[in-house]
């Protein structure tokens, strides 16, 4: 079956997850790196594109940045700069000998952004993860240019390639630890319902179930508030998933007519989601 329509028919389709378990380890693997990669340039490539725009980085750096100069301990800047957006305050006020107060006089008025970064004259105040951090130029033995600092943008593209790359890689390595915990309650569902799956295929069909929750958790990305506790809602959609499956295979296994031995006695229709072998076989996720 094609990975794209096993990719809608597991949204909605749960007598489709019977179906699921025929598939080799190297197509469900392929199927999470797939679902991984969709979310990704859902949550991380729009934004980014957006922020890129027709302009690029290049053109946006060169429009946003003023001349400066940095040199003998001292910032220059051609003209002030504020920008304010999405919890981030950035403002640059250089071109004359008025300072900020230093960084302990304006904690307090800084508590409603979780980012700022401030630079004057003299000094840069920067904030993030809650801390406040004052640095004064002198104390950097540093210059620099807006022309230089323009230079430098290849290699803030290859840093950002670098990034993202890592980012999805940890965001992949996070996807496929947080299907154990969905495997392992489909085990507990399983037992319940007195329906027999390994940890290997409840595993794979963990990675399937995750399918829906991630589309939706890509769209609440983009609401301007947070879902309190979403993280229960999304992986409680996954076992209600895993338990809808469990249910469909069950009804399948109770339709089929009993087989008969040589012996006459009833030999088919166990509750079991493969062969009544290797019952306990974790060789699928070796």
């Amino acid at each position: 079956m094609n990975v794209f329509k096993e990719m809608v028919l597991s949204i909605y389709s749960y007598k489709s997850y019977k179906e699921f378990l025929n598939n080799k380890k190297g197509k469900v693997f392929g199927f999470g790196l797939l679902l991984m990669l969709i979310y990704f340039l859902i949550t991380v490539g729009i934004p980014f594109a957006r922020f890129h725009g027709t302009k690029g980085i290049a053109g946006q750096m060169d429009e946003l940045i003023p001349e400066f100069e940095l040199s003998d301990g001292r910032l220059w800047a051609e003209d002030e700069f504020v920008y304010e957006y999405g919890g981030i305050y950035i403002a640059v006020a250089a071109n004359s000998d008025e300072v900020f107060l230093n960084a302990r006089d304006i904690e307090s008025s800084l508590y409603e952004y979780s980012s700022v970064w401030l630079m004057d004259s003299e000094k840069m105040i920067l904030k993030s993860d809650g801390e406040v951090i004052e640095a004064y130029y002198s104390d950097l033995d540093m210059e620099l240019t807006k022309s230089e600092l323009m230079g430098l943008v290849p290699y803030i593209y290859v840093a950002i390639a670098v990034v993202m790359l890592l980012a999805f890689l940890w965001m992949t390595a996070l996807f496929f630890l947080g299907v154990i915990f969905v495997a392992l309650m489909g085990m507990i569902a399983a037992s319940c319902m007195n329906y027999q799956l390994t940890f290997g295929q409840l595993y794979l069909l963990g990675i399937y179930s995750r399918t829906l929750p991630l589309l939706i958790k890509a769209a609440v990305s983009f609401l301007p508030i947070k879902i309190p506790f979403f993280f229960i809602f999304n992986f409680g959609i996954s076992v209600f998933i895993i338990i809808m499956a469990i249910q469909k295979m069950k009804e399948k296994t109770l339709q089929k007519p009993l087989e008969f031995t040589s012996d006459g006695t009833p030999g088919g229709g166990n509750l079991s989601g493969g062969s009544t072998e290797n019952k306990n076989d974790f060789s699928w996720m070796n």
